[in-house]
């Protein structure tokens, strides 16, 4: 519900965002990451890596290696808990852009699950569409940095 109600906000505010909220966005994404929960965590962002994914595509990663590799530490460290993030371009309609990233996330979950990953360790698989974008410019080279999966930590 929540999500559908932000999803309302920005249409009303237009398809994009407005340029102080994609500046934060891209500020924020390139900073390290803020640790709250201590060394777990810290070891969790340092080893869970982002996975891309080419333009309008959720089945085929293009650093398929980097799934494995983050299957491996998840499997070596078995009593972390994650929340994975799907995100999308901003190129297409905003509420394509959502159930894209969407698909995303949840290619990302069957598949960890699929590769030993308990299902009970994911919190949830969420798409946030074209919203918190690592690059604000127009461009392939921009858009595909923000063609991505994103893991974070749970606590408990």
């Amino acid at each position: 519900m929540l999500l559908l109600a932000s999803t309302g906000l920005f249409a009303q505010r237009g398809i994009t965002e407005s340029s102080a909220d994609v500046s934060f966005w891209v500020a924020y994404w390139g900073q390290p990451r803020l640790v709250l929960f201590g060394p777990k965590e810290e070891a969790f962002n340092k080893n869970v890596h982002e996975i891309m994914f080419p333009w309008n595509d959720h089945e085929e990663p293009s650093n398929p290696s980097t799934l494995d590799e983050n299957v491996q530490w998840l499997k070596d460290h078995g009593n972390d808990r994650f929340y994975i993030h799907g995100y999308a371009s901003s190129r297409g309609e905003l509420i394509y852009n959502l159930a894209l990233s969407q698909r995303r996330a949840d290619w990302v979950k069957k598949a960890l699950i699929s590769k030993g990953i308990p299902e009970n360790r994911i919190v949830v698989a969420a798409g946030w569409g074209q919203l918190y974008p690592v690059c604000p410019e127009l461009t392939d080279e921009c858009w595909s940095k923000n063609r991505l999966v994103r893991f974070s930590y749970s606590p408990n």
